[in-house]
């Protein structure tokens, strides 16, 4: 007969920076290593039980004291202020008798993705980034041609043919400005073409 399969895990991770975190340090202000005990104690409970929430009834607090060789009021103070802390989720706690939070939901989801085990909706803390999604828009490319016109001139006294070409650019501003501190070289150069011209025609 095979074994019914099991909701809990066999294992769970836990941030490297989990002293750095504010509300560890509160904690561990007020119950000492203690209060850090009855959490991690808490969190192996949650996680090997259900996976992502554990009962808190009447032996609860009993339970976890005896693990951990505690005497039970001081479990019961770390539940109550680890919930002002907000490392379980309060609602739940009053309306459902059960300890979960929103990080434990999370870390469940993604380790049980491949046994396609869903959290009990009754049970599930909304999550608002499970439903943001990042959305990656394609900026498109335009490649612009630029258009070349060429123009040609009627043959001049050697023989040869002028050609124009004209190049426009699609960028705003005109390449004209990237000569306009030549200091008159181009206009000297069109007029000694200009004189050559004159001298050829006469030849």
């Amino acid at each position: 007969m095979a074994r019914p399969l099991k909701k809990g895990l066999g294992y769970f991770p836990l941030d490297t920076d989990l002293y750095s975190d504010r509300k560890i340090q509160r904690l561990l202000r007020k119950y000492g290593c203690k209060g850090i005990c009855i959490y991690l104690a808490i969190l192996c409970e949650i996680y090997r039980e259900k996976g992502y929430y554990i009962s808190y009834d009447s032996d609860f607090c009993f339970d976890i004291s005896v693990i951990l060789g505690l005497d039970e009021a001081t479990v019961s103070e770390a539940v109550l202020y680890c919930i002002d802390l907000q490392l379980f989720d309060r609602e739940l706690l009053e309306y459902r008798q059960v300890l979960s939070s929103l990080a434990i939901q999370r870390r469940f989801r993604e380790i049980s993705k491949r046994l396609g085990i869903k959290i009990d909706p009754d049970l599930e803390i909304p999550d608002n980034w499970a439903n943001e999604g990042v959305i990656v828009a394609e900026t498109p490319v335009i490649a612009t041609e630029t258009p070349v016109s060429v123009t040609k001139t009627p043959e001049n006294g050697n023989g040869n043919q002028n050609v124009n070409v004209n190049q426009s650019t699609q960028y705003g501003k005109s390449n004209e400005t990237r000569f306009s501190d030549d200091n008159g070289e181009a206009a000297r150069r069109e007029e000694l073409l200009r004189m050559a011209e004159e001298a050829t025609r006469s030849c």
